[in-house]
């Protein structure tokens, strides 16, 4: 039985999505067709890892109109939840797709206070004793307070971190993955005061092997849209990188792909694949992802037969 893993998606959106043919900026456009639904970083990740089997739980702020309907459509899905409700509505998102690419508009996020942050870390509290899996996703609304998830304790607990922007405190503690894309990864390099020499050979190698010796990272993993997706860990202070090619597709919709392939990671550790085999799981589900026009539109038996296809695909990094 899979176990419950408890996603903090902190800063959720209601997303509209607006297709058109042709999106050309200055030009008015007719819009072909409208959807509107559920969406953010941690929405996405817990809708796809539940079409997995996995077991999410849910924490996120919820506000206005749009949170009601966020937290109404994830129960459709069958999945718990643990909202903070806060005063300020939640925000929308904006999506324009046109020929396989997608334009965002992302409005700010609300602003917390200080009463909806003691609400929150009541709330966490409930959970965290028992809870042994926690993965964070993306970024934080405004007014949070970052040193309540900085002071918790990390004992006996895997951590999961799909984000980029105040996370030293969880690295430092130390995570089981960190995943990231590769302008995120440039600025972890450049907070760690790292060199970013694209052009050298031995740039995967260096820098990799860096931030793992600084930090105490298990899983590092790199992805960067249709170019190979990375992975590297330390096994006894020795090096180990791989690297899988998604294949080619015919793309539907993007968002939400690395978020997918966040849940199939999660999903495929809860279950004790090896390295590689989680990233073999991870970037069938990110594809399998693209195909479609929603995260939880996924067909799970695309993610096999792209997990069939990509077993002999890893490549291993010198």
């Amino acid at each position: 039985m899979s176990q419950e893993i408890l996603i903090l998606g902190l800063n959720p959106a209601w997303q509209r999505l607006f297709y058109v043919d042709k999106f050309t900026p200055g030009e008015v456009h007719r819009i072909k067709k409208v959807e509107e639904y559920g969406s953010g970083k941690g929405i996405n990740c817990g809708l796809v890892l539940r079409l997995l089997g996995g077991v999410p739980l849910m924490m996120h702020f919820l506000g206005s109109e749009h949170g009601s309907r966020i937290f109404d459509e994830i129960s459709a899905y069958g999945i718990q939840q643990a909202p903070v409700w806060i005063k300020e509505p939640t925000r929308i998102c904006t999506t324009v797709v046109s020929e396989g690419e997608s334009t965002e508009l992302i409005e700010p996020s609300p602003v917390l206070s200080d009463f909806e942050n003691e609400d929150f870390i009541q709330t966490l509290n409930d959970y965290w004793s028992t809870t042994q899996s926690v993965a964070l996703c993306g970024t934080f609304p405004q007014g949070f307070n970052q040193s309540l998830l900085n002071d918790l304790d990390f004992t006996g607990k895997k951590i999961y971190v799909d984000a980029i922007e105040g996370i030293d405190g969880w690295l430092e503690k130390g995570v089981e993955l960190l995943k990231i894309n590769m302008q995120e990864y440039c600025k972890l390099l450049t907070r760690l005061g790292l060199p970013i020499v694209l052009s050298s050979p031995q740039f995967w190698k260096m820098t990799a092997t860096a931030v793992l010796e600084r930090l105490p990272i298990k899983n590092l993993v790199v992805t960067d849209e249709d170019s190979p997706v990375r992975a590297f860990r330390l096994v006894e202070k020795k090096f180990q990188g791989v690297q899988i090619q998604p294949p080619q597709i015919q793309v539907n919709n993007r968002i939400g792909a690395g978020d997918s392939f966040f849940a199939g990671w999660l999903f495929a550790d809860s279950q004790g694949m090896e390295f590689e085999q989680c990233l073999v799981k991870a970037t069938a589900v990110a594809t399998a992802r693209c195909e479609v026009d929603r995260p939880c539109n996924l067909k799970v038996e695309r993610v096999a037969e792209f997990e069939a296809s990509l077993a002999d695909a890893v490549e291993k990094l010198e």
